[in-house]
């Protein structure tokens, strides 16, 4: 404080000396040819001139929810301005993983056992999509969720592939991406190599050695997709994530088929983890569970022998016994060391958090925290997650003026964010949340991606400007006239015809209990939703919606809309804020975040 007060009573100074203001404005980030002193020998001036010194306005809070959570109530941003950014991160990276996504699984299954009378009664991947709403709604770690969702969108499984109705195997792969959120990237990458849904998606369960004869021989999914999707990338890459070229001027690809054999040498073995692997029986008496929540086990005759050779001239030995476990510590040790993981694995995490193009510098500086967190230590992942979040090009009040920076907010994020912001509310606490109608009208919901490569590609451009100036815009790639419609639909139905969630039945003729329906708190709105308090309104939304990105002239069409209707009792006001809601959330600033 006294270091701001200090620079502003010399710039005062100046303009009393000199009798005339300066042609030019310094600080808050234009410090061009511009030197600060302090006489504090323990200060930081240059913080004050760079911008970092100063505590957030509400609207840089506002932005920093954009980019961190799943959406935010006023409270939550002035929190976070009152705070400071750092702080707040800090705070959010501290709170403990309350609960287990497979535990409220259980909980959903035992409650249909009971309600049916039945000790058999099967599972449903009902009880995946309420436990994933249930944390959603309820838990105050706003950021570990939003990065766990994240690396669902990396590290890829979905419900559209062979995995019948089993919920177990999302929520335990699902509490992998939340507990390893904060973590380190190669124990998350070992827990998601042995977790059997991973297992399953990418058909490298139950994989066998190779026999000639037979004319069988190792499957290459997991290796492939491993290292295309998973640590590398395609081509190999300088640490600002460009991609280095050859003497020609070619890229350099990172592995050749050649590599994915040997790769695929290395996944065999590897079986269900509840399975006797003597007489072929599964020991348990709840397949479902048990099945997806056991890490897969390594059978060491069905593993390759023989030594493998890996990428950058690694070979690993002709073990003897066998050692399928250390073949793949030591693969995995392999790709985690490899200079791409860096920059391949940051880009990725800063396109899903703050921005589709981010600049080299911004992917160098997250690629270095990458490869070390200030202690020694790689892929620690709450110093990559600061490095994006801290970093000056997310923090930018200038970032909003660049036509290259910014993403369009995923339809997803945008409907949990309608609800968070809004303070979506039960009288018991518990909610329930089928989406499948979200997921109709939006095409998105999660663990549902068409592909293991997700909902869209990170390298995608829409054809038109963006593709022109080569740029890439990944969210687009499922922008339609149906999703578009959708969307709007979606919001009509969730905010203004008061919808917000699908709450089905758990077991037959069950009632849903009327304290699990869902609603929104909108007191403070409806208290300013009056014509003489219809700016404040708007305001409050433009706020905690779009982060102060509404321009003047969206905000007085949104205002004189709303007053085409009744500014009479509470029930017509109520409708007024649910309309400007509406108006707010459809609005191009809010669908593009900056």
């Amino acid at each position: 404080m006294y270091q701001r007060l200090y620079c502003c009573v010399v710039f005062l100074l100046l303009y009393l000396v000199t009798g005339q203001a300066q042609g030019d404005i310094i600080g808050m980030g234009h410090v061009d040819g511009v030197v600060i002193t302090s006489s504090d020998a323990n200060s930081q001036p240059n913080e004050t001139l760079e911008r970092s010194g100063f505590l957030p306005n509400h609207n840089a809070a506002s932005k920093l929810t954009a980019q961190t959570t799943f959406g935010a109530t006023l409270s939550t941003i002035e929190e976070i301005a009152e705070m400071g950014f750092e702080d707040w991160v800090d705070t959010q990276m501290s709170l403990p993983l309350a609960t287990s996504l497979e535990g409220e699984v259980t909980t959903y299954h035992d409650f249909r056992r009971a309600g049916e009378n039945d000790p058999e009664a099967g599972s449903s991947m009902l009880f995946w999509d309420y436990a994933w709403w249930q944390y959603h709604m309820s838990q105050p770690d706003f950021l570990r969720q939003r990065v766990a969702f994240a690396l669902s969108e990396i590290l890829v499984i979905s419900r559209n592939s062979g995995f019948g109705n089993n919920p177990y195997a999302f929520a335990d792969y699902y509490d992998i991406l939340l507990r390893h959120a904060f973590g380190n990237y190669r124990d998350l990458l070992q827990e998601v190599t042995y977790h059997p849904a991973m297992g399953e998606y990418l058909t490298y369960i139950n994989n066998p050695k190779t026999d000639i004869e037979e004319n069988r021989f190792p499957d290459e999914n997991y290796a492939r997709e491993v290292m295309q999707l998973f640590s590398i990338g395609l081509f190999e890459l300088n640490p600002d994530g460009t991609r280095k070229l050859d003497g020609s001027g070619a890229p350099i690809p990172t592995y050749d088929n050649d590599d994915i054999s040997e790769f695929s040498k290395i996944f065999t073995g590897l079986m269900w983890g509840d399975r006797d692997p003597i007489i072929n029986q599964f020991f348990r008496n709840d397949r479902d569970r048990l099945s997806f929540t056991i890490p897969m086990q390594m059978l060491n005759d069905m593993h390759e022998p023989g030594p493998k050779t890996l990428l950058n001239g690694s070979v690993v030995p002709d073990r003897s016994p066998v050692d399928g476990i250390a073949d793949i510590e030591d693969a995995l040790d392999n790709l985690f060391e490899h200079p791409n993981v860096g920059p391949f694995i940051g880009k990725l995490l800063i396109q899903r958090l703050v921005t589709s193009n981010p600049s080299p510098g911004y992917v160098s500086r997250v690629s270095a925290a990458f490869d070390d967190n200030g202690s020694g230590v790689r892929g620690d992942m709450q110093a990559v997650v600061k490095a994006i979040i801290l970093d000056k090009e997310a923090r930018s009040c200038d970032a909003v003026e660049d036509s290259s920076f910014g993403m369009l907010r995923e339809p997803f994020i945008r409907y949990v964010q309608l609800c968070n912001a809004f303070n979506l509310s039960t009288e018991s606490g518990k909610f329930r949340n089928a989406m499948n109608d979200i997921n109709n009208l939006i095409n998105q919901m999660p663990l549902s991606s068409p592909s293991v490569f997700n909902f869209f590609q990170p390298d995608h451009q829409p054809i038109g400007d963006i593709a022109d100036q080569d740029l890439v815009a990944p969210e687009f790639q499922i922008v339609n006239s149906q999703s578009l419609i959708g969307y709007l639909n979606g919001l009509n139905e969730w905010i203004v015809r008061d919808r917000p969630a699908d709450e089905w039945s758990l077991y037959n003729d069950e009632e849903v209990p009327e304290n699990e329906k869902s609603f929104f708190q909108l007191d403070d709105e409806i208290a300013i939703a009056t014509d003489d308090r219809l700016h404040e309104l708007v305001d409050r939304l433009n706020l905690v919606v779009a982060h102060g990105r509404l321009t003047q002239r969206t905000e007085e069409i949104i205002i004189n809309a709303l007053k085409e209707f009744p500014d009479g009792d509470r029930e017509e006001l109520d409708q007024r804020v649910r309309v400007a809601i509406y108006l707010v959330m459809s609005s191009p600033e809010f669908l593009i975040n900056r």
